[in-house]
């Protein structure tokens, strides 16, 4: 079965929920996906994720097999699936140096990436990744025209996409003489 855009999301998510949980930062960041329809009236600190592309890799191929008596044809691909990680978080005077900003909250999840237990929980659901990026550190202006900053990086989630159909089995061969050879 082909992953929808929105299965992709819903896995990606849950693995940055999963780092929240495990580093103690779920209840002090959310995370909401990007290009989708959010109404806030006050930025808490918040992990973005988008799909920014989608892409294939190497050549289409198909597969025949048997399962439990039923014979499934199987057109499958690999699929790159760059993802965009950003963290916003609004600075305030009480700041102290322990303070976890955006920065320091995304070099935490490219950790968790790339650690046996992020693996582990990435392979588990389908997926392979490569190196994330560098984080890139941004900035723009809030509503209210004060500076913000809103770092980023991306990571290419690598999964492996198939179109399955059920084949009838062959119930009759015709053999035909060809006249003449």
């Amino acid at each position: 079965m082909i992953k929808t855009e929105n299965q992709m999301y819903a896995d990606i998510i849950g693995f940055v929920k999963n780092f929240l949980e495990n580093f103690q930062l779920s209840g002090k960041w959310q995370v909401l996906q990007l290009k989708q329809p959010v109404k806030l009236t006050e930025l808490s600190p918040t992990i973005w994720v988008t799909i920014t592309f989608k892409s294939r890799r190497g050549w289409q191929y198909e597969t025949n097999k048997v399962v439990d008596e039923v014979y499934t044809h199987s057109e499958k691909f690999k699929q790159e699936i760059n993802v965009q990680f950003s963290a916003t978080r609004a600075r305030k005077p009480k700041d102290a140096i322990t303070t976890q900003n955006g920065s320091d909250v995304l070099e935490a999840l490219k950790t968790y990436f790339l650690s046996s237990q992020g693996l582990k929980s990435i392979r588990a659901a389908g997926y392979e990744i490569y190196q994330p990026n560098q984080i890139d550190l941004s900035d723009f202006f809030n509503d209210s025209d004060n500076f913000e900053f809103m770092p980023m990086f991306t990571l290419v989630f690598i999964t492996e996409q198939s179109l399955d159909s059920k084949q009838e089995e062959i119930t009759k061969i015709t053999f035909k003489n060809i006249k003449g050879v």
